[in-house]
């Protein structure tokens, strides 16, 4: 090659590598740049099952049986608070406040629980002297199957969670419970009778529901941004150029 030929190439080899330089260090001013655009994310969702209890709207826990007049059961209401609920457990414990008999119980009352849930089929069951009387209503609603769910932020995934995945059913409707008792005590012993009014007793109810928690899942690898690819896609492509050229000059 001419030497001549041999000092064109080298200026083209320096003005080159100048206009990488100029590309490599160009940003665009704040006018050029482009909104980024946004992605979606993804967030983990986990379904806990909680438990928690309630009082139902009357704490007297007594139930009247008369010798005249209407006996007076007791009566409350009570409803749950929460979306998706899977149970509720309604828990009676009481002992007989009067009996007699030295060798064996005489004049044992008889308490009956009734509960009659949200679709209106009642429950019952009763013990005598003493015990523990249990009522649960299961499966009432089955835990969500969502896993994940994609949204901009953790804001928006709560907000499609309660939209799409939130039952209500029997959330915020209405139990009713009534107790009543018996009184063991017979009419030819009116002493005993009349001092055996009625019989009191605890209540506890307890219910459980699906929770959800939400994570941001981890992105594999950052996006990158067009500017980016641009000036490596250029810096390759311009650096093949200069070796071609830097040969071809030897």
């Amino acid at each position: 090659m001419k030497k001549s030929d041999q000092i064109i190439v080298a200026i083209g080899i320096v003005v080159i590598i100048v206009a990488v330089i100029g590309i490599l260090l160009w940003r665009p001013n704040s006018s050029e740049e482009a909104k980024p655009q946004e992605i979606m994310k993804t967030f983990k969702v986990e379904w806990a099952e909680k438990t928690a209890s309630i009082s139902p709207d009357n704490t007297d826990f007594y139930a009247k049986d008369k010798i005249i007049g209407a006996d007076e059961p007791y009566k409350s209401n009570v409803s749950i608070p929460v979306y998706n609920l899977k149970s509720v457990t309604f828990t009676l414990t009481w002992k007989d406040d009067h009996t007699f008999g030295l060798f064996r119980k005489k004049g044992e009352d008889t308490l009956t629980l009734e509960i009659v849930p949200p679709e209106g089929n009642m429950i019952s069951d009763k013990s005598i002297g003493n015990g523990t009387i249990t009522e649960t209503f299961d499966n009432i609603n089955i835990k969500p199957y969502v896993s994940s769910i994609k949204a901009n932020s953790s804001e928006e995934a709560k907000a499609i969670l309660e939209k799409e995945y939130y039952s209500t059913k029997w959330k915020d409707e209405t139990f009713e419970i009534y107790v009543n008792v018996s009184v063991g005590e017979k009419f030819f012993k009116p002493l005993k009778r009349l001092l055996d009014k009625g019989n009191n007793f605890t209540f506890e109810i307890t219910y459980t529901y699906y929770e959800p928690s939400i994570e941001e899942e981890q992105q594999l690898s950052e996006e990158k941004t067009s500017q980016t690819m641009y000036q490596e896609t250029m810096g390759t492509a311009i650096s093949r150029i200069i070796k071609t050229s830097c040969i071809r000059a030897l």
